[in-house]
């Protein structure tokens, strides 16, 4: 009974397969049927051709279609709507498609499509491809630039990607295609705004006091996003006056004090002094003129100073704590800057020549009552502290001098004076420079070392309606024109530097926008300078002092 029943349900599998195959059979035939009468009045004596085109196989056909599938999947671009909604199109010949994502489709794919926006393309905007980047993968895969009015091209084998149509009008998809491998990537905004709005550190570039504002909400004050320019360092200001000027700076022989000329009571300059340490000011005179250029003695008892008080520039004496002042010299020719020989007695001056028309050094014995002697022409003499440097047992004294040819510009000199005799020669040439005016210079208190100011572009300064400069440094060099140092540097006007005791020097700078008196440490630039002069750093004594009974 059972083996019946399994008889009977094999005769209706094999009825039911028989329907099932004549069925499809019945479609194929309709279809090819069907495909032969439509393509017939198209295609004419070209029918025979239809049916053997491309001399694929079936095994071809499936396979270019599985390698036209992988390249659409591994190749796409990004679109970024007026609505944020991002879109990945992609074209081929065969099978268009366009699939909406609401976030940015990524890619391992090592191809690489050559669409991007340039650097000159504003948002909203896409510039078109001009140009057709061929990579090669696992599969060889062309993409090409086409265009609405050119048809794609199909090579056997291959598969051809066309661009993504864009709309021109105002809701237009912008195109964001990586551009790490372009030769020009695309430029970011700068992280820097010139909006008066936009914060402070983003107006100045100063972004890290811009990431702390963000952090904690505090603005800091920014930088200044101009260039930078250098500077003195190590400097330390004297003087603070709230008005006029400070200059012309001497230091006692003890170290301890400075005298100088300074504007700061009244237009009219008088002479001050003070602790190298301290703020307290003492006026020493008080006249309408103009007292200036002060010189203390070397035992620290007298100051001497120019005034034009009595009608002409002539020299002034007084004591140290002030009081009462005796007048030097009374010439109708004009006096300045006077210095006093190491011994004292005697004081080397300045003078513009009424016969010469140039300045000239005269020296004058202060106890005698004969008159100066001629020993030279220069500006600005100093006679060095120490005696007897100069050839013979003979005194120096420093001074500037104009060349005379071409700029006319001032360079540093010095001359020996033979005080018995009473002679002077042998002018030397210490410093010079090209398109530099070298003035102001003063000695080291070991007369080893000379500081001068240096004064840029001479010639043009020297045309300006004012005497001011735009700039100048200061500079040491040491007696044998070796171990030449800049000591200040920047755009300030630093001038008329003179040594202290404590290896430092004082000089006028207006590096706080107004002329005031500072000092700056030396033992740097000695120790630079002791590379050419060895045992230089013992040159330098802290005071003067008095020889032992064994010397």
């Amino acid at each position: 009974m059972q083996s019946k029943q399994n008889m009977r349900s094999k005769r209706t599998t094999m009825t039911s397969q028989s329907m099932n195959q004549i069925s499809v059979n019945r479609s194929l035939i309709m279809i090819a049927l069907a495909g032969s009468v439509l393509v017939l009045p198209a295609c004419g004596a070209k029918r025979t051709g239809f049916w053997n085109k491309n001399k694929q196989s079936q095994l071809q056909l499936e396979q270019a279609r599985h390698e036209e599938a992988n390249a659409r999947r591994s190749s796409y671009f990004a679109a970024e709507s007026s609505d944020n909604t991002q879109v990945a199109t992609a074209h081929s010949t065969t099978q268009p498609s366009t699939n909406a994502h609401g976030q940015t489709l990524k890619s391992n794919s090592p191809a690489t499509i050559n669409y991007a926006l340039s650097a000159e393309s504003k948002p909203g905007e896409f510039t078109p491809p001009t140009t057709t980047q061929e990579t090669t993968a696992s599969n060889t895969t062309s993409v090409a630039s086409t265009s609405p009015s050119s048809p794609n091209t199909t090579t056997p084998g291959s598969s051809s990607i066309g661009s993504a149509k864009t709309d021109t009008s105002s809701d237009m998809q912008q195109l964001r295609m990586g551009t790490a491998d372009q030769p020009k990537p695309v430029e970011r905004d700068p992280y820097f705004a010139e909006d008066s709005k936009a914060p402070a550190a983003l107006r100045s570039g100063d972004i890290s006091a811009f990431v702390y504002a963000n952090a904690m909400g505090v603005e800091l004050p920014s930088e200044s996003n101009s260039d930078a320019t250098r500077a003195t360092i190590n400097v330390r200001q004297v003087t603070s006056s709230y008005a006029g000027s400070d200059f012309d700076p001497i230091v006692t022989p003890d170290g301890q004090h400075l005298i100088f000329a300074s504007t700061q009571h009244r237009p009219t300059a008088d002479l001050y002094i003070k602790s190298v340490n301290g703020s307290v000011v003492t006026r020493l005179t008080d006249d309408p003129a103009q007292d200036v250029m002060p010189a203390i003695s070397p035992d620290g008892q007298f100051i001497t100073f120019a005034s034009d008080r009595s009608g002409t520039w002539d020299l002034y004496i007084m004591p140290f704590e002030g009081g009462k002042v005796v007048q030097l010299t009374n010439e109708s020719a004009n006096d300045l800057h006077p210095t006093w020989s190491p011994d004292g007695r005697q004081i080397a001056f300045c003078r513009l020549g009424q016969q010469s028309g140039r300045w000239e050094i005269w020296v004058k014995d202060v106890l005698a009552d004969h008159g100066a002697q001629f020993i030279g022409f220069g500006l600005f003499p100093e006679w060095c502290p120490v005696a007897g440097t100069g050839i013979a047992g003979a005194d120096q004294i420093l001074f500037q001098r104009s060349r005379e040819r071409g700029d006319r510009a001032f360079s540093v000199w010095t001359l020996d004076f033979n005080t018995n005799p009473g002679t002077a020669g042998r002018e030397t040439e210490i410093a010079t420079g090209p398109n530099q005016a070298l003035i102001n210079p003063s000695w080291s208190p070991d007369g080893n070392f000379i500081s001068f100011a240096a004064v840029p572009n001479s010639e043009s300064w020297s045309n300006q309606s004012t005497a001011r400069p735009e700039s100048s440094t200061i500079w040491m060099v040491s007696t044998k024109g070796t171990g030449k140092i800049k000591l200040t540097d920047g755009n300030s006007i630093d001038l008329m530097p003179v040594w202290g005791r404590n290896n430092d020097i004082f000089f006028v700078s207006n590096m706080d926008g107004q002329d005031h008196l500072w000092s700056m440490e030396l033992s740097p630039a000695i120790r630079a300078a002791s590379v050419m002069m060895p045992g230089i750093n013992d040159s330098f004594a802290n005071f003067p002092t008095e020889s032992s009974p064994s010397e």
